[in-house]
Formats: structure tokens, C-alpha cells, sequence
């Protein structure tokens, strides 16, 4: 601000506002200071240089993808806590099919059983956890005799559980897998 011939003012680069123009600006200090970061905001905008583009922002990076975190320890031959008590259905299978459409169906028990269907008989049996590592004893079947194509069910269902599996857990979805196929599962709610 300068003194000139009695009159105030503010010198810009490009223009000179008169004293008379600038009283609304005295009374508020909240206008002032609105003022200010509006005079910011658009120098900041307008302000062009080495590596500065007016034109568009610089993008932003994505935000970078972190696996699912590992589970939980276990004590060596426990079950891990994320399955214990839990009953899970298949929604699909990556790799094949369960024969006569499935779906699988995995109980968790908090002693380390498990039950498992596939669409023909019940099977059961004791299961582990070692990190993400989940192995399935020998399994114990109903007997019951069922029409094509579910009869492949149990021969599927026991080759899958006979091999080492991987599984993850995010929230309500498990996902199971062998070295040929993997099984994806959602929680089911249980009924009160």
C-alpha cells in the first residue's frame, strides 16, 4: 500500500485499486482473510513454470495393491480361529466343475472337524491349518447311492480334499485351492 496525493492504494502488476474501492475490505477481518486464500488459489492456478502446467493437475498414482493379509497363527495341528465355527458354500470353481452342479459345502467345527457335501454324501473328518495351508484328514461318508451325473461328486469331492490346499479368507469369502482348481465359498449366515 502506498501513500499518494493523500489517496491509498494498492499496486498490482496489472492495475491500481483507489482507497475508496477497497473500505468494504477494512470491516471484516473474515473477509480479509477470504480475500487472501481467494488471491492464493488463483495465483496458484495461474502460475505457470519449470514443470508447472496450468492446463490439467498431475495425475494421481493408484493406490498400490496389498495382498490379503496372512492368517492368523495357529497352534501346530489346530484350526485356524477365521474358520472355526463357520459354514461356507461354493459360488463357483475355477479349473472344472463340481459333478452334477455342487454346490460344496464345508462345515468348520471348533474342534477341528469339518463336514463336507458336494451334492451327493455327507463326508466328515478332522481338519488343520499351518498359515495358509489347510489339510484335510480321512474322511468318513454316508453310503447313499446318487443318479448321474451327482455320482462323481464324491470322487471329485474326495480327490479335492485329498490334496494339500491353500485357502484364503476376506470377510464372508473363502477361497480353496488345490494345485488344479480352486473353489470360491461364501459364509453362510447361521439361522437363531
Amino acid at each position: 500500500m502506498s501513500f499518494t496525493g493523500g489517496e491509498a492504494t494498492t499496486y498490482r502488476t496489472d492495475h491500481v485499486i483507489p482507497r475508496h474501492r477497497m473500505r468494504w475490505l477494512s470491516g471484516s477481518p473474515s473477509v480479509r482473510i477470504l480475500l487472501g486464500v481467494a488471491t492464493l488459489v488463483v495465483a496458484a492456478l495461474t502460475t505457470t513454470g519449470p514443470g508447472l502446467s496450468a492446463a490439467a493437475p498431475a495425475p494421481i498414482p493408484p493406490a498400490p495393491i496389498r495382498p490379503a493379509p496372512a492368517p492368523p497363527p495357529t497352534e501346530p495341528g489346530g484350526l485356524s480361529p477365521l474358520l472355526a465355527d463357520t459354514t461356507f458354500t461354493s459360488v463357483g470353481v475355477v479349473g472344472g466343475a463340481i459333478p452334477g452342479g455342487g454346490p460344496l459345502t464345508v462345515t468348520f467345527g471348533r474342534d477341528q472337524r469339518v463336514g463336507l457335501d458336494a451334492g451327493c454324501n455327507q463326508h466328515g473328518g478332522r481338519a488343520t491349518t499351518v498359515g495358509d495351508r489347510l489339510r484335510i484328514g480321512s474322511l468318513i461318508s454316508t453310503m447313499m447311492a446318487c443318479p448321474s451325473p451327482r455320482s462323481g461328486a464324491d470322487r471329485w469331492l474326495a480327490r479335492f480334499a485329498s490334496e494339500p490346499l491353500t485357502w484364503h479368507r476376506v470377510g464372508p469369502v473363502l477361497a480353496l485351492s488345490s494345485p488344479r482348481q480352486t473353489v470360491i465359498l461364501t459364509e453362510r449366515t447361521p439361522m437363531r
